[in-house]
């Protein structure tokens, strides 16, 4: 579980770093379970040079498959969402490059999100870790930030008469082991990644409540590709958990991942 600090600092700034929150040996079995699913995934080919990317993944192996219901993360989605959060998806990357600033102001009755992110390598402000801007998650009128949120990579591109990647932030710097804990309507990028640089998340989202709601998530689920459609081994896990977190999905008809 957070600690009432915790929630206050990701409420307010839209993010918090939890510190070595997984051990050595731990980091590397996810590091070992992570490799043998991008080798799978490329046929046993060699990493490409651009980013690759796998929804769903922790659901491919042993261990990776049982984090969401780890004590360890299953607090932080409970603790921010309610007890009856949705997990809308697992994701696995291999960075190749830069990620430009990107964080949509939230729509109406958006529903809350937390994303959990496991690095497997040290990460520095110049090396790949994730950048924000601390607080540009809350809406405001007018948008202060709207030249970031478009996700524009064209080397052209001078925000403010900047470079994207001299824009003032907070660079989230983190070791194997810790957790970078954010909101996707905050503005976040990355620069100066090295190629084949894994990014590894765990996505939740509150439980839609209300007939705005259940529109909302369904608009969402027609628009994604991957997103909000549940493994079939979540759906029929034998931890209740699990279960529970998959259930609402099921019951509003999506469709499953056959993993």
């Amino acid at each position: 579980m957070l600690t009432p600090e915790q929630v206050a600092h990701f409420e307010t700034f839209g993010f918090v770093i939890l510190r070595q929150v997984f051990d050595a040996e731990e980091v590397s079995i996810i590091r070992r379970e992570s490799d043998e699913i991008f080798v799978e995934d490329r046929n046993g080919g060699p990493a490409a040079d651009k980013t690759h990317g796998i929804q769903p993944f922790f659901e491919r192996k042993p261990y990776l498959s049982t984090l969401v219901d780890d004590d360890r993360i299953h607090g932080i989605p409970e603790t921010l969402l309610g007890p009856d959060f949705i997990l809308h998806q697992t994701e696995g990357r291999s960075r190749a490059g830069n990620t430009s600033w990107h964080g949509p102001v939230p729509a109406e009755h958006e529903l809350r999100t937390v994303k959990i992110n496991f690095y497997l390598d040290k990460l520095t402000k110049e090396t790949g870790a994730l950048r924000f801007v601390p607080g540009s998650h809350k809406p405001s009128n007018p948008d202060p930030y709207g030249d970031l949120r478009a996700n524009n990579d064209n080397p052209e591109f001078r925000p403010f008469g900047l470079k994207p990647s001299e824009i003032p932030c907070f660079a989230a710097e983190s070791d194997p082991g810790d957790l970078v804990v954010f909101t996707e309507n905050i503005l976040h990028s990355s620069f100066g990644g090295s190629l084949d640089r894994q990014q590894h998340a765990i996505n939740f989202m509150e439980n839609p409540r209300t007939d705005d709601q259940v529109t909302y998530i369904k608009n969402l689920y027609e628009s994604w590709k991957y997103g909000l459609r549940p493994a079939e081994s979540y759906i029929n896990n034998d931890r209740p958990r699990i279960r529970r977190m998959v259930s609402r999905l099921v019951e509003l008809g999506f469709e499953t991942s056959k993993v």
